[in-house]
């Protein structure tokens, strides 16, 4: 089994080894890492590399567990993640087909933040089709060791909506690659 920490819109290099991998556990019981892609992402905007951060609640203070980590909805997170993401990727091929998903799964309030990042899994997972038998997951309670972020994967490159200011920037939230590449996506996840 493979484990993996929870991630909110996560980076190509996660969706690829989740979808890689045959048995796939995300960990909930490990303790809560700030300043981690628990509860952050990051997307390519018209002035560069844009990262969108949840706030969060932690029940049990510095000693919390990720399965105790509750988004902060007394903030206007969800308006402002919405409009970065609107204004990031409104001219991509591929954004009107997936807006009003991905524009749900922010304003939809979640006890957990667990929840709601299992929730974009299971959203990308159905956007590109992947099987069922090369993805499975399950939340564990206890703790595992995982190696993910250290991890570098081979990225081809695509065209990405500010590319005529930018180069190509690896490794962004998959909601990048979605948006540029639709469908077609599926390709670099698996």
């Amino acid at each position: 089994m493979d484990f993996f920490p929870t991630s909110y819109f996560p980076s190509t290099s996660y969706l690829q080894l989740l979808a890689a991998s045959k048995s796939a556990c995300i960990i909930g019981g490990e303790s809560y890492l700030k300043q981690s892609y628990r509860n952050r992402c990051e997307i390519l905007g018209g002035n560069g590399v844009q990262i969108l951060s949840i706030p969060v609640a932690k029940s049990a203070g510095s000693k919390s567990l990720t399965n105790q980590i509750h988004p902060v909805y007394s903030e206007n997170w969800q308006q402002d993640h919405w409009k970065s993401i609107e204004s990031a990727y409104k001219n991509a091929p591929y954004f009107e087909f997936y807006d009003q998903e991905i524009k749900s799964l922010i304003f939809t309030k979640y006890d957990t933040l667990l929840e709601l990042n299992q929730s974009i899994i299971r959203f990308f997972e159905h956007c590109w089709q992947l099987p069922p038998s090369q993805l499975t997951i399950g939340f564990s309670d206890s703790f595992a060791p995982f190696e993910f972020l250290g991890r570098k994967l081979n990225y081809k490159s695509y065209i990405q909506v500010f590319s005529d200011r930018f180069p190509f920037q690896s490794n962004l939230s998959g909601l990048d690659l979605l948006f540029c590449e639709g469908p077609m996506a599926r390709n670099w996840i698996l």
